[in-house]
């Protein structure tokens, strides 16, 4: 799976022709005819896409952080690229796959496969290790850096170096 998710990755950031982070995945989505909106919605829930014929919306949570809507348009954008037909039924015209607080929870494959998309798209796997060659160390202050370079959580960020081999501690 992971082969599949960078692949697409890199062929979005030469599509896209993104050199550095953060990575503009609002853009990315707009550019892909993708609308954007609004869903104010209690705090559990992140966002959904949904998809009528060939219109797709993503709509993100505007209560929520700036680095937690990012991932969420990015989570989206798994959904939009890999699980083109399994999203939940609401009526017979519309398909939705919510992004609530189930989707971290490794208990759903297909929001397993989401949430890596997520994190591999924000945090592309060459600019990282392209960082991570220039740092003399890696504590909590770099960590928090880089978090804020990429424009992600310092836990998001965490997680992603994890799936390098990199386990802090970063107190």
């Amino acid at each position: 799976m992971s082969d599949r998710i960078e692949s697409k990755v890199e062929e979005i950031l030469r599509e896209f022709a993104v050199r550095r982070p953060p990575i503009a995945v609002d853009k990315i989505a707009k550019k892909l005819g993708i609308l954007l909106c609004p869903l104010p919605a209690d705090n559990d829930i992140s966002g959904a896409i949904i998809r009528k014929d060939k219109h797709v919306v993503i709509a993100v949570n505007p209560a929520h952080h700036q680095n937690r809507q990012r991932f969420t348009i990015a989570h989206e954008l798994g959904h939009y690229f890999f699980h083109k037909g399994l999203e939940e039924h609401v009526d017979q015209n519309f398909r939705v796959a919510w992004r609530s607080s189930d989707s971290s929870k490794a208990i759903n494959w297909l929001e397993v496969e989401a949430n890596r998309f997520a994190a591999s798209l924000l945090m592309p796997t060459k600019f990282l290790q392209d960082d991570l060659e220039t740092l003399e160390t890696l504590d909590a202050r770099t960590l928090v850096l880089l978090a804020k370079k990429y424009v992600v959580s310092p836990e998001s960020m965490k997680i992603r170096l994890s799936q390098f081999g990199i386990t802090g501690p970063f107190v």
